[in-house]
């Protein structure tokens, strides 16, 4: 083979590379907001954020103060205002109740539920639990006088965080962010998924929100759905899975 054939070879594999990887430049949105859940912190997105960053993705991770939704809206509609163009919105669990008030913002195209509750105007947390049969009941939080709760640790390693690896759980278990229980309380203002396009990726082995009610919330909504075979924590689980489905949200908004 010449060397001059070699050169066009490999510039031909590079280019093609190159053209099949997906990245930011093909997508209507780049701009992603990640939030987290209850009890834990942005960091539980690292995996996710680092897969989407590298596919040059404009990624900001939310850090809300768990004190009340309505904190927790100001917080992401804070972090929304400095965004420069559209916004995918991304909710795990608790953060899908989030989402769903701050979603509304016209800046907002998009979005994407995982393991989430995706609640409709006057629905809460403990209202969608209560709703079908789960084992996340109330006696399983430690709740202190302020109105502050942590998930027993027993009881959040084996419900929270099957899927993860024992020191992952326990770490996890070990790190919550204290929330407050007018979180679960809080009945939703609005329901931006009634305007906007949603996805959802349903968690089939979480033990938190049960993913018939994942199902229901999602079909009700008209998402799109795929079902990851994991437990709750899919952004720490399932990475690759969760990151798949945001891109793809992100290319198909307008």
């Amino acid at each position: 083979m010449t060397k001059l054939h070699t050169l066009l070879l490999s510039g031909s594999i590079a280019l093609g590379a190159m053209i099949g990887q997906p990245s930011a430049a093909s997508a209507q949105v780049q701009n992603i907001l990640l939030v987290h859940g209850a009890n834990v912190d942005g960091t539980t997105w690292r995996d996710v954020y680092d897969r989407l960053t590298a596919d040059d993705y404009m990624v900001t991770v939310v850090q809300l103060p768990l004190t009340s939704v309505e904190d927790d809206v100001a917080a992401v509609q804070r972090n929304l205002d400095v965004q420069n163009g559209p916004v995918l919105l991304v909710g795990h669990s608790y953060g899908g109740v989030v989402i769903s008030e701050v979603g509304v913002d016209p800046d907002v195209k998009g979005l994407v539920y995982i393991a989430a509750f995706q609640p409709d105007t006057g629905e809460s947390g403990s209202s969608l639990l209560a709703s079908t049969s789960t084992d996340f009941t109330p006696d399983v939080l430690e709740v202190f006088e302020d109105g502050h709760y942590l998930v027993k640790e027993e009881v959040f390693m084996s419900l929270v965080g099957n899927g993860l690896s024992e020191d992952d759980a326990t770490f996890v278990a070990r790190s919550q962010a204290m929330s407050n229980t007018a979180i679960l309380a809080h009945e939703i203002d609005a329901a931006a998924w009634r305007e906007k396009p949603s996805w959802s990726a349903i968690a089939t082995q979480d033990r938190t929100i049960p993913p018939e009610l994942q199902r229901r919330m999602s079909e009700r909504a008209g998402s799109t759905i795929v079902e990851i075979e994991n437990g709750h924590m899919l952004p720490m689980t399932s990475p690759d899975d969760v990151a798949e489905l945001i891109r793809e949200a992100a290319e198909a908004v307008e």
